[in-house]
């Protein structure tokens, strides 16, 4: 009985955080950038920030072994989604569907327009590098991977307004366990600006619409 307890409890939990991610997104659309009506935003399926909004610096270490950091996102557009590689559908789903968007937009846009895609571990105590390296480049070989201590992970996530709780698989060991996760792609400009969430469930010929008119609204 105490156990089916703690279980709704943990259910209602996640479901209070998520929602709470979410209404953080609309707190910062209406409450803080909406105001700004003279920019020019692109029309997309998700959210685009009316005014890119800045992010601390940040140290993350990529697939490659290499630091990869706030300095990492500039120079180029860069979608990127947290996620790990133990999930069981959304994560691979999401980044088959990037894989599928990039390989569109790789016949049409030239080499040094393509973005960056990168993937951010929010289990990094089973995702190692190796591992990230290993699950990105199956998906794509120009893909990057990201993880750092789960503490800086989640100053990440809190200041991007993501969430992402560990949840206990029933009937299973400690060391057996799920985590749910913010499924949005956010997008960082070329000055290494958060702006835009692009919603799940992620479809890619959506993507590449979505980033075209991203790109023409930034360069008009």
């Amino acid at each position: 009985m105490q156990n089916t307890h703690q279980k709704s409890h943990k259910k209602l939990v996640t479901l209070i955080l998520l929602l709470l991610a979410g209404l953080a997104a609309i707190v910062i659309y209406f409450g803080v950038l909406q105001p700004h009506k003279s920019v020019n935003v692109a029309q997309i399926d998700g959210l685009v920030l009316p005014m890119p909004k800045d992010i601390s610096d940040f140290k993350l270490t990529d697939n490659a072994g290499q630091a990869f950091t706030k300095d990492s996102l500039k120079g180029r557009w860069t979608l990127m989604f947290f996620g790990f590689t133990n999930c069981g559908m959304v994560c691979p789903t999401t980044m088959s569907a990037l894989n599928k968007m990039y390989a569109t937009l790789a016949t049409d846009l030239p080499r040094e327009k393509m973005p960056q895609v990168v993937m951010v571990s929010v289990d990094p105590d089973r995702d190692s590098v190796q591992r990230m390296n290993e699950y990105v480049t199956s998906f794509n070989p120009h893909f990057i991977g990201a993880r750092a201590e789960l503490s800086q992970i989640e100053t990440l996530e809190k200041e991007l307004h993501l969430v992402a709780v560990k949840m206990d698989v029933e009937g299973q060991a400690k060391d057996h366990y799920t985590i749910n996760h913010s499924t949005e792609i956010l997008v960082f400009n070329p000055n290494g600006q958060l702006q835009a969430y692009m919603s799940s469930p992620h479809q890619p010929e959506q993507m590449v619409k979505d980033f075209q008119a991203m790109l023409m609204t930034s360069t008009s």
